[in-house]
């Protein structure tokens, strides 16, 4: 079963479920990647969507899917041969020290190494080729610097959140002293915004303190999946329980600490997921990072929940995790999660700001 047969089909199941077609193909494209001539198997690019020419949209996806209803080649987006979108600024998706989000107010790093880490099973990481030497306690300072001065910007003091995002912190003390060492490096280049970590080793009372030592500082929890996790999650992420992993945002929250979580839709059967997340609602600040598994390999499929072949299924997750977060009143932002199942609506809402 194809996610989307043709664009009338997308018209239909956008009029069918009331949700506007843009959003219904964002998340049909995440979800089954795209056939490409171009030669290597993730790329990022900015895409503009026919029906929303003014809203450009940045995705990294999956090529080389030849089982996908979409094609991708260095001008458009094609779904079954028809044009759907404008491509541009197409680059190979390595794992670079540093990138923007948001124009320049979010900073996120990859300051400890990211390729070196094994990964978890939907993580690209493996299959791909790194340019991210581990950056050296003495070397921050001047490497933020330095990407302020390539940025136009005299230091970092517009910067909003600088976010640290790793995965190769094996314990909670070499994580907090490669944080401390970050927020130094950002108070040196005039930086006095939030210190972002995505990570599950940061779990502890003394690590929570330590944490809002190094305040404002905002915990992302990589929860990632209910079901499997010792199959699909690397031994680091896996050995937390659901409930381990609430009372650690619980643990964060009391302190004044931003917390959200990262969760893969497609791995967990639907009522298994709302079962577990349902106890993560009391102790989210801001709105979780709620991405669409991207299978880059027939491998990787193998990981997909049953049923989740289907634009149905994305749907019917999509509205339980509204009826779940959206009485909390957070919204999603593209910017923030190129996999999101929401870029332009929430919960029947128009969604404002960035959308790169």
């Amino acid at each position: 079963m194809q996610m989307l047969e043709s664009v009338r089909h997308l018209d239909q199941v956008a009029r069918e479920w009331n949700i506007n077609p843009e959003d219904v193909l964002l998340i049909a494209l995440n979800a089954s990647g795209a056939r490409s001539p171009l030669a290597k198997p993730r790329m990022r690019f900015k895409l503009r969507l026919d029906s929303r020419p003014d809203t450009p949209l940045f995705l990294i996806l999956s090529l080389g899917r030849q089982d996908s209803p979409f094609e991708l080649d260095e001008h458009e987006l094609r779904l079954n041969g028809e044009k759907v979108g404008e491509v541009d600024g197409i680059e190979d998706d390595d794992a670079v020290l540093g990138y923007w989000r948001n124009g320049t107010k979010m900073l996120t790093l990859n300051s400890n190494a990211r390729s070196q880490c094994t990964g978890c099973v939907f993580c690209p990481n493996t299959l791909e080729d790194a340019s991210d030497p581990k950056i050296k306690a003495l070397d921050l300072s001047g490497y933020l610097g330095a990407l302020a001065a390539n940025s136009g910007m005299t230091d970092l003091a517009p910067v909003e959140t600088v976010t640290v995002c790793t995965g190769c912190f094996l314990y909670e003390h070499l994580a907090l002293d490669h944080l401390a060492e970050v927020r130094a490096a950002m108070s040196a280049n005039g930086c006095t915004g939030t210190l972002h970590f995505l990570s599950s080793v940061l779990t502890s009372e003394d690590g929570m303190d330590a944490a809002a030592g190094l305040a404002p500082f905002h915990l992302t929890l990589t929860a990632e999946c209910f079901t499997e996790r010792r199959q699909i999650l690397k031994e680091s992420k896996a050995k937390l329980t659901p409930a381990e992993m609430t009372t650690a945002l619980g643990r964060a929250k009391e302190r004044g600490i931003t917390t959200d979580f990262t969760y893969i839709v497609g791995l967990d059967p639907i009522e298994d997921a709302v079962e577990h997340l349902k106890d993560f609602v009391p102790v989210t600040t801001t709105f979780p990072r709620f991405q669409t598994y991207q299978a880059h390999n027939a491998f990787m499929d193998v990981y997909r929940t049953p049923g989740s072949e289907a634009i149905e299924w994305h749907l019917t997750m999509r509205r339980s995790l509204e009826e779940l977060f959206g009485p909390t009143g957070l919204h999603p932002q593209w910017w923030q999660n190129y996999r999101s199942p929401w870029c332009f609506t929430f919960a029947g809402e128009e969604l404002t700001g960035a959308k790169v």
